[in-house]
C-alpha cells in the first residue's frame, strides 16, 4: 500500500524516531494487517520507504490514540500536549472524519 506522507515525517520514519504512523480507519486502511507493508511516498522530494505494519491499534479519536502514546512515537514534538496534537491533525482530517471513521495507530518497522 502506497501513503504520501510530510518531508519531516518522512525522515523521522526514516530515522527510526516515529514508530507509529497517525491516520482515519477509512476504506483504504481498513485492508491493512499486520505483517503487510507501506511504501511511504515524501511529498516534497518524491522519496520512498517501504515498512512493515508490526500492529495496529484502534481509537475512536485522536484524542485518545494521543493519550496513549507518547509525542515522539507519532512524529510529534516529546512536550507537545495531547490537545496541540490534536490541533494539529485537524489540519490534515476533520472532525467529522474522525468521529464517523475512527482512527488508527499503525506501529512501523523499518
Amino acid at each position: 500500500m502506497d501513503m504520501a506522507i510530510t518531508h519531516d515525517q518522512f525522515k523521522l520514519i526514516q530515522a527510526g524516531t516515529k514508530t507509529i504512523e497517525v491516520r482515519l480507519n477509512d476504506a483504504k486502511r481498513r485492508a491493512l494487517r499486520p505483517g503487510n507493508h507501506i511504501t511511504f511516498n515524501d511529498l516534497e522530494d518524491g522519496s520512498r520507504l517501504r515498512v512493515a505494519v508490526a500492529a495496529i491499534d484502534h481509537f475512536p479519536s485522536f484524542a485518545a490514540l494521543y493519550t496513549a502514546y507518547p509525542g515522539l512515537q507519532v512524529g510529534a514534538a516529546a512536550h507537545d500536549s495531547v490537545a496541540k496534537m490534536t490541533k494539529d491533525t485537524y489540519q490534515h482530517y476533520t472532525p467529522a472524519q474522525e468521529q464517523a471513521n475512527g482512527v488508527l495507530a499503525i506501529h512501523l518497522a523499518l
